[in-house]
């Protein structure tokens, strides 16, 4: 669903001309929207002794609203963009409605002590169908704007990632579902839990993560639209470049999640922290397609350490019958400072800030007002890492590594060499077995 779906909604709003205001409202509206769904659904999930059927029915509803999405921008093509912003919002809010659920269903199935090495592997699988899926509906979009058919292309996307989310409604419902009950005692206010941060450490990390979050979007929103058209690049290289990215992120995700098991989550997202500023830079010194898709592999690296550690700390800090509702309001806090950076800040830059400089005797010339986005986004990571992460502490008893440590394991490669060598072992067992067995 993702990878013929979700993923071309940028690249569908970009094709209908879609500006820079357009697109950091299209990327930072929807994940508010998804934030107050995510409350709804945790009131719901307080509620509710089956979580199971209430998953199903989100998550087809989910599927269902691709056809919308394609059909009132092809009906109504003077609405077409704030068509496909206002429909892409309520289609995300569906799903997200069902989160709380499924964060209780899974946080009661998957045990503790093997979380990481679990989520790890299950993210892992997940990425790499992502990849295969966006590289194949990116060969049809390509071969579809050949013959200037563009419209047709993105039809067949929407409507296999239509059956593609059915789909996997169907095998929700075949999931197993332990016994729970209401959760209605435990609730708490947002306004509880916003006053509670000089207290709760979950609140204290939620902040922290926001403010990240926050510096993050000032530039998210606007990388489709520089590769596809500032940089003119084709929808075949926007695959690629982000297929590299998704793939080293699948590729590294286990190790990143035995990490987690063995020495915690904080010292993950902090080590990880350090990495992210770095990456918006060569974006700004470099338009050559070919580094900066090999850059996908740091970012993959350091973004698969800390999604991987900031999920599990969550599962980690909350007790079981207060997830839903907790995360409910992580989600919230996080999606309304990422959309302080992409659609206030981030728009206002893109749109004011000048795209060549003149430094004394050096004059620099950008394609456009987006890379020097890109730094003052850099600039801000640096500062929330320095600032907010360190504002909170590991919740579990872990084996300690230095930051410093982990880092140098991850400069050396580690991630990268142990991930392939564990899928070469994988690969290679059953010719093993089979020498064994002769």
């Amino acid at each position: 669903m993702w990878g013929f779906g979700e993923s071309y909604v940028s690249p569908f709003a970009i094709a209908l001309s879609a500006g820079n205001f357009a697109m950091a409202l299209l990327g930072t509206i929807p994940p508010v929207f998804a934030a107050f769904a995510q409350m709804a659904g945790a009131s719901i999930t307080e509620r509710l002794s089956r979580r199971k059927p209430y998953l199903v029915a989100c998550t087809l509803i989910h599927s269902l609203s691709y056809l919308p999405l394609f059909i009132i921008p092809y009906l109504c093509p003077s609405i077409a963009v704030p068509a496909v912003i206002a429909i892409f919002t309520l289609m995300i809010a569906f799903p997200n409605m069902g989160i709380p659920a499924w964060v209780s269903l899974m946080g009661d199935i998957v045990p503790a002590e093997t979380r990481g090495s679990y989520f790890g592997k299950r993210q892992g699988l997940s990425i790499m169908a992502m990849v295969l899926s966006m590289n194949v509906a990116a060969f049809v979009l390509y071969e579809f704007k050949h013959y200037e058919m563009i419209w047709v292309g993105f039809g067949i996307m929407f409507t296999i990632a239509l059956l593609a989310r059915g789909l996997s409604a169907w095998l929700m419902s075949r999931q197993y579902e332990p016994a729970c009950q209401p959760a209605e005692h435990t609730r708490f206010s947002l306004f509880d839990f916003i006053i509670g941060i000089r207290k709760s450490n979950f609140a204290r990390f939620t902040f922290a993560m926001a403010v990240l979050n926050g510096a993050t979007s000032v530039a998210g929103p606007f990388v489709s639209l520089y590769m596809l058209r500032d940089l003119n690049w084709t929808y075949m290289q926007f695959a690629v470049n982000v297929s590299v990215f998704l793939g080293t992120q699948a590729l590294v995700m286990p190790w990143w999640g035995r990490i987690c098991d063995k020495h915690g989550t904080r010292v993950v997202i902090m080590s990880t922290s350090v990495m992210l500023p770095l990456l918006p830079f060569i974006w700004v010194v470099t338009n050559n397609f070919y580094i900066l898709t090999a850059l996908q592999i740091v970012a993959g690296v350091a973004w698969a350490g800390f999604a991987i550690a900031g999920s599990n700390f969550m599962y980690d800090a909350v007790p079981s019958q207060k997830r839903p509702r907790a995360f409910s309001y992580f989600t919230l806090v996080s999606s309304v400072f990422g959309m302080v950076g992409g659609a206030v800040i981030g728009a206002r830059l893109a749109e004011y800030l000048p795209a060549t400089y003149d430094f004394g005797l050096f004059h620099v010339a950008f394609v456009s007002s987006l890379p020097a986005v890109f730094v003052v986004s850099a600039a801000l990571r640096a500062l929330a890492g320095i600032l907010f992460l360190p504002l909170y502490r590991e919740v579990r008893p872990v084996e300690a590594i230095s930051k410093r440590g982990l880092l140098l394991r991850v400069t050396m490669g580690e991630p990268l060499v142990g991930s392939l060598g564990e899928v070469l072992a994988f690969v290679s067992a059953p010719l093993r077995r089979k020498d064994t067995d002769v």
